[in-house]
């Protein structure tokens, strides 16, 4: 299990029995993470796995069709308890797609050509929907979710689909359904943190219809915010390599060394967050916000060439720029497993390489060398692996 693993275990257990219960149904609970290093799990059949290789913090996407399924619900109570027996910080993204039990959730067209939908608290029924099912899962994982993510890449309406118009008035409909969740979430616990997520997109191109790009987005976010009394939201950026079919991101041309760069990823990541330093960036007690890497993900194959050593060195370059980043709190790996239909992309993103003849779109079958890595790239076995990015990028590694 290893020393770090059982200290993190015993702390955690310490933690979880130290949660206050601040009212009635309300808890105080936060559970801080050993390292920043994360990653994307899906099942409790995987959860083993995560506690092998030392994940101190896990990322659960959410959708609103499991969530209002009685048998997947329960298949998340089971995973996220062992998580936490487990001492790991877990991480939820929820996540508004199609489903017929509370269609009041969508708010507007649900035929939109378009993944998932801004959560409707636009019209009474939906309000209500929202405030019911949110409501249950925050009360349900008061002492369990530490980090909570509404919606998905809100930049780009393709994943947070409300109906074209103009960016100030989405930014305006984004925080009303952020701020309600916020709320409900807040009053089952109090500690929580809530977070608004972000593609790498920061002066991408617009079409102030239905993409928008992160600078301006931040930037009237957190006026709207402060018009109605600020509050406590964090940064989920999502720091890919660009393009996504090569895992170097150290020669990525977009991604420049100026506060009106196209796209800030871990090249230029320090744009992200001297930006936030900004005082009217600043949370209400004037502190840098809390900022995750909610999603990279670096593929072993690309331009139809396999290369593991360099998937690892890049996963490890970027692990490394980020803990030395003081204001990034967590660094998520998109994905455990990887998933079919992505490596039919050249997306293959993940420490397990997939079977690609099975029906299921992530079978586990072999370890890539990413996942020796990851297991060891926070611990003091790590020398190799910065002798790995050092042959690779030419980066020396402190």
């Amino acid at each position: 299990m290893g020393v770090k693993r059982i200290l993190t275990a015993v702390l955690s257990a310490l933690l979880a029995a130290s949660t206050l219960t601040t009212a009635f149904g309300q808890s105080a609970f936060y559970r801080e993470p050993a390292s920043k290093k994360g990653l994307l799990c899906q099942t409790e059949a995987m959860a083993a796995d995560c506690v092998e290789l030392g994940t101190d913090q896990v990322i659960v996407n959410v959708p609103m069709s499991m969530a209002l399924n009685s048998g997947t619900l329960a298949a998340y109570d089971s995973f996220f308890n062992r998580l936490d027996q487990n001492g790991i910080t877990i991480t939820v993204v929820l996540m508004n797609d199609r489903q017929s039990v509370r269609p009041e959730l969508i708010y507007g067209d649900q035929n939109a050509a378009c993944n998932y939908f801004m959560l409707n608290v636009f019209t009474d029924e939906g309000r209500q929907a929202v405030q019911e099912v949110v409501g249950d899962l925050a009360d349900r994982w008061q002492n369990k979710v530490s980090n909570w993510i509404i919606g998905n890449e809100i930049q780009d309406q393709i994943w947070n689909y409300i109906g074209p118009m103009d960016v100030e008035s989405y930014c305006r409909k984004y925080a009303e359904a952020f701020r309600t969740c916020y709320d409900i979430i807040k009053s089952a616990n109090t500690k929580a943190e809530v977070y608004i997520p972000f593609d790498y997109g920061w002066c991408n191109e617009s079409n102030n219809s239905t993409k928008y790009n992160g600078r301006t987005c931040l930037d009237l976010l957190s006026g709207i915010f402060r018009e109605g009394g600020d509050i406590d939201w964090g940064v989920a950026w999502h720091a890919y390599p660009d393009p996504l079919t090569s895992p170097v991101f150290w020669d990525d041309g977009m991604a420049a060394d100026s506060v009106d760069s196209y796209v800030v990823n871990l090249k230029n990541l320090h744009v992200l967050t001297d930006y936030m330093q900004r005082p009217e960036m600043r949370d209400p007690a004037g502190e840098v916000r809390n900022i995750i890497l909610s999603e990279q993900g670096f593929t072993s194959v690309s331009g139809g060439v396999t290369d593991e050593n360099l998937q690892a060195a890049a996963y490890a370059y970027g692990y490394f720029i980020a803990e030395q980043n003081p204001y990034i709190k967590g660094f998520y790996l998109n994905r455990q497993v990887d998933a079919k239909s992505e490596v039919q992309q050249e997306h293959a993103f993940g420490l397990w390489n997939t079977d690609m003849n099975a029906a299921e779109n992530e079978v586990p079958t072999t370890k890539k060398y990413i996942w020796q890595v990851f297991r060891d790239i926070d611990t003091e076995n790590n020398g190799y692996i910065k002798e790995l990015v050092k042959s690779v990028t030419g980066a020396d590694i402190p």
